[in-house]
């Protein structure tokens, strides 16, 4: 089987979130994806996007090595994934992806002439009710709000507190995040429906609409939570690199990959 990379330079990134701005307005334009980002540059160290998804005690992503040394997913055993085929604990919430808001514009439009100054509350974008903005697919950019919040990285867990509370005088780096299409992807091994999976041609992980089912065990199994369920339509969806993910060709058809596949290269090329 053949797999193609994309490379990116970490020592060229500057964290403009370019990428996660084109991507947001071409793949995830419509309603039910407005949390979705199947591109997001972080900051690291960070908790990143959603919260804690590294932690793979928690989310049981990716895959280890049973009793007997053999490889499983780590959600579980196939019978134990069969009795959470409708059931899936350990997914993210919309508290770890963020509830989107967009802000109330027409109040400062139609407010009268006069003082107080009118302000534009936020307002969910999920359910059009007023809201306070708690948490975001970014909020930690830049190591904002870093001594609550990047000592929590996963990636930190076993260093002394006094290392991890002067982490910002030792280092900070921009990481962009996408699918990998991995090797060998558990987000392809758990699916119950046979929806997922990675071209021969190329080693892109792709997903038949027509077989999704939508049932969670996929974004349960994926190890950096890159496939994402969406609300409306209720189908699963994954990080592709801008080629439609769909089994039978179409006018953005697989066959014509813009971008394929991801390694990320931190050295100077």
């Amino acid at each position: 089987m053949a797999h193609v990379a994309m490379v990116m330079n970490l020592d060229k990134c500057i964290g403009c979130h370019t990428c996660t701005v084109t991507c947001k307005q071409v793949w995830t334009n419509r309603p039910g994806t407005e949390y979705v980002y199947f591109n997001n540059v972080e900051t690291k160290p960070g908790i990143g996007y959603p919260k804690r998804y590294e932690d793979q005690q928690q989310w049981h992503g990716g895959w280890t090595l049973d009793r007997k040394g053999r490889l499983q997913l780590k959600s579980g055993s196939r019978l134990r994934r069969l009795l959470s085929i409708f059931y899936n604990p350990d997914l993210p919430t919309i508290d770890d992806y963020g509830d989107p808001w967009t802000y109330d514009y027409q109040t400062v439009i139609d407010a009268p002439l006069g003082t107080p100054n009118p302000s534009a509350h936020s307002i969910s974008a999920l359910t059009g009710r007023d809201m306070t903005v708690k948490w975001g697919s970014n909020f930690d950019d830049d190591l904002a709000g870093a001594p609550e919040l990047a000592v929590d990285d996963p990636d930190l867990a076993g260093l002394e507190d006094r290392v991890k509370m002067e982490f910002e005088q030792v280092f900070m780096f921009y990481l962009p995040r996408i699918c990998e299409h991995c090797l060998n992807p558990s987000c392809v091994a758990s699916c119950p429906s046979g929806a997922m999976y990675k071209r021969a041609e190329d080693g892109i992980v792709l997903v038949d609409q027509d077989r999704c089912r939508a049932g969670g065990s996929v974004c349960r199994a994926a190890r950096i939570r890159r496939c994402i369920s969406i609300t409306a339509p209720a189908r699963r969806k994954n990080a592709r690199f801008a080629i439609r993910a769909s089994s039978r060709p179409c006018r953005r058809s697989a066959r014509r990959p813009v971008w394929a596949g991801c390694a990320i290269w931190a050295g100077a090329l």
